[in-house]
């Protein structure tokens, strides 16, 4: 037995003796209860606490701390019950209001917690805990403003705080105030921190500021404090790739696929490396994997689309979009590309269709939240216009340029990959023709400015022939999908 033992065992003694003199001094007994929670003696404590109880039960002290202990315990039910009993004798017991919130919390309910806590704040302003149970609460219902004075609350009380400077330099990470946040993490680590979070988040700031060397350096330490984290091993793989390290991403995105075979952003990542070392079929096996995964996750379509495109294969970035389309119908973007694709393709009467029938969806969600700005609006009449010249309606169509200028000035350099590559001079010359108005004459400029000599139309696909009906013996017949006659 230590002597700070025996010390106490001396102290518990002496206050046995004066509580058996003076048994109803509540006082006295709260101080033998807290020796005896020193000295572990939990029984011994809880049964002290049901004695000042029997003799107070208004006491807000003894509810308190049997709150404590039950909670310590893992008695959640009693631990809340003693701390809502406390809140109601006293509603301004700061340390209750406190507890009873870190039970909701753990309980999921989340409302209750965020009540007890903001009035634990209220009415306990000078204690740092309850600011910082706030600011993870305020943290959890995506309320990061408030999460932020509170955590600023808390290093005014404890300018050393750790868990303060690093919830600080993540709100401000995910802020995008890299300046901020790398000063707060920094301030952390000089401090002692060796904390991984730490670490990871000062590499995005790196990153984000265009100061690889740093990023990879603490995307690393990152690594090496938690080897087995896929998030930082996606990360680092990014920091690799933007210094030209490519060789070192795909490996580091590989060995997070051997910890998680089916992490679905190291999948991508690995796609788009693997295309800018030159090898589209692996890249498209890894999007295609992405998909599998999740098929409504439109980024690894579009790149899957886009190497077919850039490889000539116009039908198989059809067929990929066709599917995004057919799994993700409320989206906008697989229209546009199909439109655009089956434009490209000479296939205009598709084209039209897919425009149009996103023309209507774009007009149903004005308004709304989903509603497209007005950039994507006019790429839509800029396709729209063109497929128009295309199929020799020239009035028609330079009028669709009009609305795209209209929409945005700067519509043509905003397209100017696709004008380039795709329209070609004599659809430019159609335009002119068509224009009646300086505004249509102005837009036609604007698209012609941007044409290129060499690009010509694509042949005319006619539609396929529709299938009949074909009897078969027996009487049976043999359904296609060719519309019935």
């Amino acid at each position: 037995m230590g002597t700070n033992e025996k010390a106490l065992d001396e102290i518990i003694a002496n206050l046995e003796r004066e509580v058996a003199q003076r048994p109803r001094d509540i006082p006295l007994r709260l101080q033998l209860t807290l020796s005896y929670m020193k000295r572990g003696r939990r029984d011994d404590a809880k049964k002290s606490l049901d004695e000042i109880l029997a003799i107070d039960k208004r006491s807000v002290e003894a509810l308190y701390y049997k709150g404590i202990l039950s909670a310590d315990e893992g008695d959640l039910d009693t631990a809340q019950e003693s701390f809502e009993k406390a809140v109601e004798m006293n509603p301004r017991h700061g340390p209750s209001h406190y507890f009873l919130g870190k039970i909701l919390a753990l309980r999921g309910n989340i409302e209750g917690a965020l009540k007890e806590s903001e009035t634990a704040v209220a009415v306990s302003p000078g204690n740092p805990l309850a600011h910082a149970q706030l600011g993870e609460l305020y943290i959890a219902v995506g309320r990061p403003s408030d999460s932020e004075k509170q955590w600023q609350r808390v290093l005014e009380l404890d300018p050393s705080n750790l868990q303060a400077l690093h919830n600080l330099g993540a709100i401000y990470t995910d802020q995008r105030k890299y300046p901020e946040a790398i000063s707060h993490l920094s301030r952390a680590l000089r401090l002692g921190s060796d904390n991984p979070g730490l670490y990871f988040n000062l590499g995005l700031c790196y990153l984000a500021t265009g100061d690889n060397a740093k990023a990879i350096t603490n995307l690393e330490k990152a690594y090496e404090l938690e080897p087995e984290n896929v998030t930082t091993l996606n990360t680092l793989g990014e920091a690799y790739a933007t210094s030209n390290e490519l060789d070192k991403a795909l490996e580091t995105w590989r060995k997070a696929l051997d910890l998680q075979p089916e992490a679905l952003f190291v999948l991508y990542n690995l796609g788009l490396g693997l295309f800018q070392k030159g090898e589209p079929e692996e890249a498209k096996a890894m999007w295609q994997k992405c998909i599998e995964i999740d098929p409504t996750y439109l980024p690894a379509y579009k790149n899957y689309a886009t190497v077919c495109t850039m490889a000539g294969d116009l039908e198989g970035a059809i067929s990929k979009w066709l599917q995004a389309n057919r799994i993700t119908p409320a989206l906008h973007e697989p229209y546009l590309a199909l439109g655009d694709l089956y434009f490209r393709n000479g296939q205009y009467d598709e084209a039209e269709d897919y425009v149009l029938r996103l023309k209507e969806k774009m007009d149903a969600a004005q308004g709304l939240q989903s509603a497209p700005d007005k950039e994507f609006r006019a790429s839509v009449e800029l396709l729209h216009g063109a497929i128009l010249l295309a199929k020799g309606q020239s009035g028609k169509g330079v009028e669709h340029w009009r609305r795209a200028m209209e929409l945005d000035p700067n519509f043509a350099l905003a397209n100017a990959s696709f004008i380039g590559k795709t329209l070609w001079p004599d659809l430019i010359e159609a335009a002119q023709s068509g224009a009646k108005t300086e505004d249509q004459r102005k837009a036609a400029r604007l698209v012609g400015s941007l044409v290129s000599e060499e690009t010509a139309p694509r042949p005319i696909k006619p539609p396929a022939p529709e299938k009949d009906v074909t009897e078969k013996k027996g009487g049976f017949l043999w359904f296609s999908r060719g519309k019935k006659k």
